[in-house]
């Protein structure tokens, strides 16, 4: 099919659009960045704004080892895997453990995204899974820009609207900043009781910390905070709140305080309907976790809550993680013009 790309599309999308589409334009532009190769083989000039695809090199080595230590659990449902096992597959699944947010400066005036898609190519995926899988657009893209088929591609495209109601009668400067999202680094276990004083190293600078709890307290989440959509479920809501201060402050990046365990699923009630529905669900849509309940801070104090039961949980029982949230590598500036 003809190569067509619109303002704020799909990639790889082939259907109708009314509007005009954008005018390719070859970059060609290159960088290593983070251990990461990317490729930026064109932008688009659209009559709303700019499209700028972006193509992330994954290694066929690196998905292969993947696929290996997944191999143990072929066949499993996500609910039969050890918690311990979801969370590294997810944290070194070679497409989706390395995530950045783009901006571009047109002529020297910055501008951020309004829309960001993308697809996956894996080359372990034989022609039929591509079709099952609905892949095809990944493959294209791949055909299109001449990349090698032999490696994997995390391929992303970003909307940039124009700064000016209209399209900018000359471009005469044109750059991509790159910036990596804050990646999870888990700093220390613990359990809990008003006034334990737990002392850790940071998970990355290695600076000394101490997390001081203030108070510790079982806490049911309100009827109106509750999922409504959806057919009538029963909703765990005992959780266990708990103040606490963090010392040295957070001055890049951010932590967060959690409960190890997952939350109870949430059971369909014996009068619900047996026509299969959609449930809202907070804080993941896979897995056990069937609601979040968010920590605030007012001043040095912090507050964490535990994951929710139907039963009340003893407080002290609660065993609980400090992670930190940090970039690993400074932003990346690539000229495309």
């Amino acid at each position: 099919m003809e190569w067509k790309v619109y303002f704020e599309d799909n990639p790889g999308c082939h259907r109708p659009h009314r509007g005009r589409p954008g005018q390719e334009v070859s970059c060609g532009a290159h960088s290593v960045w983070g251990g990461q190769h990317f490729i930026i083989p064109a932008i688009y000039l659209c009559g709303k704004g700019l499209v700028v695809d972006i193509c992330r090199r994954v290694e066929r080595e690196a998905i292969e080892a993947h696929y290996q230590k997944l191999a143990a659990y072929e066949g499993m449902d996500i609910d039969e895997c050890p918690p311990e096992a979801v969370e590294l597959a997810e944290a070194e699944d070679p497409f989706g453990s390395f995530d950045y947010l783009p901006s571009v400066a047109i002529n020297g005036k910055t501008v951020e995204y309004s829309r960001g898609a993308g697809e996956y190519y894996n080359p372990l995926r034989s022609e039929e899974e591509i079709i099952c899988s609905g892949e095809q657009a990944a493959r294209d893209i791949v055909k299109h820009y001449g990349l090698d088929p032999e490696q994997g591609w995390d391929l992303r495209q970003w909307s940039f609207p124009w700064a000016t109601k209209r399209r900018p009668t000359h471009i005469t400067s044109l750059t991509l900043t790159l910036t990596q999202r804050e990646q999870p680094a888990e700093a220390v276990q613990f359990t809990a009781a008003p006034g334990k004083v737990v002392e850790f190293a940071h998970p990355v600078t290695g600076v000394p910390c101490v997390l001081t709890v203030k108070d510790l307290k079982p806490a049911r989440l309100p009827e109106n905070d509750l999922p409504h959509m959806g057919p009538p479920m029963e909703w765990p809501r005992e959780f266990v709140e708990m103040t606490y201060t963090l010392t040295p402050a957070v001055t890049t990046g951010w932590v967060q305080v959690n409960d190890c365990a997952s939350s109870d699923k949430p059971i369909r009630k014996s009068d619900a309907p047996t026509e299969d529905g959609a449930i809202g669900i907070i804080g993941g849509a896979d897995g056990p976790t069937a609601i979040f309940v968010s920590g605030k801070q007012q001043g040095d104090t912090r507050t964490a809550c535990s994951s929710l039961h139907f039963a009340p949980v003893e407080p002290e029982n609660i065993r609980w993680k400090v992670t930190y949230y940090q970039k690993q590598f400074p932003d990346e500036t690539i000229a495309l013009l």
